[in-house]
């Protein structure tokens, strides 16, 4: 019976803010992949300290090309950050080899070491295959598309789709259905992006939260004109945001001690 009622007030969520979003304003992005805001850069800092080859093992890993969760004997890797946070990074053997392996994983510790802490330490698993399908995240991990991370690169994205999907990976379940966070949906009554107000109860937090990271931590990085609308549009979810990553506070946990033992 307390499982039917979860499910019944889940339901009555979705179908009430789907209801409710049709009357909002048009928002001013179609979504976080397709603005022209560098937030996160390069060469910003990053905690990502080294990664250790692991082995091979078994790993079932879901997989949009073939719609499917098979199993894989994936090249296994744990890269270390410098707030003591750990992720296993799980390469698809199609990539033929530990050493192609690992120049892959290469490819995304420095994005993964730019996440505030506070996101990076929901993600254990990041796994990476070939092809252009669309990333994707279940809580505590992170499913990328090689083809698709190199062209989101090419135009300064990776580390956006990285932010985003780990919001997914390590807020989601707390946050995207909390009474307060929908509260602040209907108070501020816009969103920001089209593909947030498609799938309010889904994508709104991971496309909100980028935006609010951005104006928060990197001011100037989003246009002054954009930067308006946004805090106009979405004040409440701001201020929610700002809770979860205090722009008074660094990004990156402290700690004592540190020993990644990464030979």
């Amino acid at each position: 019976m307390k499982l039917l009622f979860l499910l019944t007030t889940v339901v009555f969520l979705s179908v009430e803010s789907s209801s409710a979003v049709e009357d909002m304003p048009e928002p001013p992005f179609g979504d976080t992949v397709g603005t022209v805001f560098d937030i996160i850069r390069k060469d910003d800092p990053s905690s990502f300290v080294c990664m250790r080859y692991q082995g091979r093992a078994d790993r079932q890993i879901w997989d949009k090309r073939i719609d499917g969760e098979p199993f894989y004997r994936t090249f296994n890797f744990s890269a270390y950050f410098t707030d003591g946070t750990e992720i296993s990074l799980l390469i698809n053997p199609e990539f033929g080899s530990a050493e192609k392996a690992k120049a892959e994983a290469q490819h995304y510790t420095k994005a993964l070491g730019q996440l505030p802490t506070s996101l990076r330490e929901g993600i254990k698993r990041f796994s990476v295959h070939k092809g252009d399908q669309s990333s994707h995240a279940g809580t505590g991990q992170i499913v990328i598309y090689a083809e698709t991370a190199t062209q989101r690169e090419s135009y300064l994205h990776l580390e956006e789709t990285i932010f985003h999907e780990a919001v997914h990976a390590s807020w989601d379940v707390e946050h995207s259905l909390s009474k307060e966070w929908i509260a602040a949906q209907k108070a501020d009554g816009h969103f920001l992006t089209r593909y947030g107000q498609r799938s309010p109860d889904k994508e709104d937090l991971a496309e909100t939260a980028l935006f609010a990271y951005g104006v928060l931590h990197y001011p100037g990085r989003i246009f002054p004109v954009d930067t308006r609308d946004i805090l106009a549009s979405v004040p409440n979810r701001i201020a929610y945001i700002r809770q979860l990553l205090p722009p008074e506070q660094p990004i990156f946990r402290a700690v004592d001690k540190l020993e990644p033992n990464c030979l």
